[in-house]
């Protein structure tokens, strides 16, 4: 029986900070495991502390583990939080090593597959420009070349800008996107939400109709208001894009705000999708049972670990409600994410945001053909099937250690 003898974290400085945490096992031949995390403040010392549980256990119990990781962190509040993103980070990389022992592709032991491809849908901007942010979301210039910043276009000409890139977009074979609905002059400082204008609802359904035309009915299309704006002001918004027959309207209102999700869907017949900021079975429960929502779009690297998605999954199986995991991170987290949604009956599509990381291929060191424009295919290799390349170092985050360095 292999025990788990060290644990040890990276990270790269992309368009987020894609953090790794990679589990060292004492099997013969060196097997480790590597994970993704989402993002959070403080992470690296998290990861550190929690990885001090895991020494001298067996990785191949991976749900109990969990469960440690969890009871340990109960005083912290480990019912939701940023604990979750390290614990699921972790999980991930248990998978990883415990697919390796056995000579089995994680999808395998998750139940095998439902399909050979993975859709993946494309989060697009208006301009391709690379903003990288920190876990606070403040804008931060990467070590490795100057950031693109947005342009300061206004707002007629986001709108130009926005239908352009979804229409090449298209042509290169994304069947599937996604563009942000914000308005392009407020910011994430304000937890009461922003009041719409007439003018913004305006531009709003103006953008989202403009995106329509370009792509014609072929293209799915869903649209991302970042949780800013109350249910009053949205739900003008969400009547007016009834005709274009979006795929979701993303987190119009906070997510904890039953009240307004419930008037949402009672006064538009747009989709509505939330849970990247949900953790747990536990928070999914009341969107999923008093149906709140019409589709589930948990984040896979933060809300509980793979085992936890599936469960999720399950509970919008029974309730007749497509899953649509949320996907920020590298090619390491995008096939995490890619092998559960292989094992998942009512998998929709799955998130690509890292379109304009100039260097997101080059993070990933593996075997087979795994990318197309639209799609990821996962291969039968044990483990996930991938490992971040040697040249993934030169991109770490300042002033972090890589892993043994």
């Amino acid at each position: 029986m292999a025990k788990i003898i060290k644990v040890s974290t990276a990270v790269v400085q992309a368009n987020f900070e894609w953090t790794y945490v990679r589990i060292y096992t004492d099997a013969s031949g060196g097997i480790h495991g590597t994970g993704e995390c989402f993002f959070a403040p403080g992470l690296l010392g998290t990861l550190e502390q929690l990885g001090e549980l895991l020494i001298g256990q067996d990785p191949c119990n991976i749900e109990y583990l969990v469960e440690k990781m969890r009871w340990a962190a109960s005083g912290a509040g480990s019912l939701g939080g940023f604990v979750w993103n390290a614990i699921t980070g972790i999980e991930a990389a248990l998978w990883d090593v415990k697919g390796k022992l056995l000579g089995q592709p994680v999808w395998q032991l998750l139940g095998g597959k439902f399909r050979e491809e993975v859709r993946i849908y494309l989060d697009c901007h208006a301009d391709g420009a690379l903003e990288c942010l920190s876990p606070l979301l403040q804008p931060t210039e990467p070590h490795w070349q100057r950031a693109e910043q947005h342009p300061n276009r206004s707002r007629d000409e986001i709108i130009q800008a926005s239908a352009t890139r979804a229409k090449h977009m298209a042509e290169l074979g994304y069947t599937a996107m996604k563009f942000d609905l914000d308005l392009p002059d407020t910011r994430f400082d304000s937890a009461t939400g922003y009041t719409l204008k007439s003018k913004d609802i305006d531009w709003m359904v103006g953008l989202t109709h403009a995106i329509r035309a370009a792509i014609g009915t072929d293209v799915d299309l869903a649209m991302d208001a970042h949780w800013r704006y109350r249910a009053s002001d949205i739900v003008q918004v969400a009547k007016e894009l009834e005709p274009c027959r979006l795929l979701w309207l993303e987190d119009p209102v906070p997510p904890f705000d039953e009240m307004a999700l419930r008037y949402l869907r009672q006064h538009s017949t747009t989709p509505i999708g939330t849970g990247e900021n949900i953790q747990l079975r536990q928070g999914f429960w009341n969107l999923i049972t008093q149906d709140l929502c019409d589709v589930i779009t948990p984040d896979l690297q933060k809300a509980g670990g793979l085992s936890e998605g599936r469960k999720i999954a399950d509970m919008c199986a029974a309730a007749n409600k497509p899953f649509a995991p949320h996907m920020i991170g590298s090619p390491l987290a995008l096939m995490a994410s890619s092998h559960l949604a292989l094992t998942i009956p009512n998998f929709l599509v799955c998130e690509f945001h890292a379109y304009d990381v100039p260097f997101f291929h080059e993070l990933a060191e593996i075997s087979t053909p795994w990318f197309k424009a639209g799609w990821v295919t996962p291969n039968d290799h044990a483990g996930f099937g991938i490992e971040l390349s040697s040249r993934a170092a030169k991109y770490k985050l300042p002033n972090t250690r890589w892993f043994d360095e």
